[in-house]
């Protein structure tokens, strides 16, 4: 799995933990970055699946659309939870995570 071309992963967990704090969403650091890097992990691994990204983390053909984003990533990031609680607060995390990115794309010049 390719990360975006030009994508600094530092910078971006920095900005999404702010941005999802400001949104709200409460957890510990240790284990809101945790969720970011799977997050971004999993956001990007759909984005080659659909070809936003190629292989090389270039732009490629592909349409991002977030309502299907949002249920492949939440089916990525809870495959291996049972409770439903967790995984309410896991949709909850991953909205303000892309909206999150969103920002921090558009930010870095990555996203139009």
């Amino acid at each position: 799995m390719a990360l975006m071309q030009g994508y600094d992963m530092q910078a971006a967990q920095a900005y999404i933990a702010r941005a999802m704090r400001k949104a709200g969403v409460k957890a510990q650091q240790d284990e809101l970055l945790a969720f970011i890097g799977r997050a971004v992990e999993a956001d990007m691994q759909y984005m080659q699946e659909i070809g936003v990204l190629d292989d090389e983390g270039m732009m490629g053909e592909g349409e991002y659309d977030d309502d299907d984003a949002f249920e492949a990533l939440l089916d990525m990031l809870s495959e291996e939870e049972e409770d439903d609680e967790k995984i309410d607060h896991l949709a909850q995390m991953l909205d303000a995570y892309m909206s999150a990115q969103q920002g921090f794309l558009e930010a870095s010049g990555l996203m139009e």
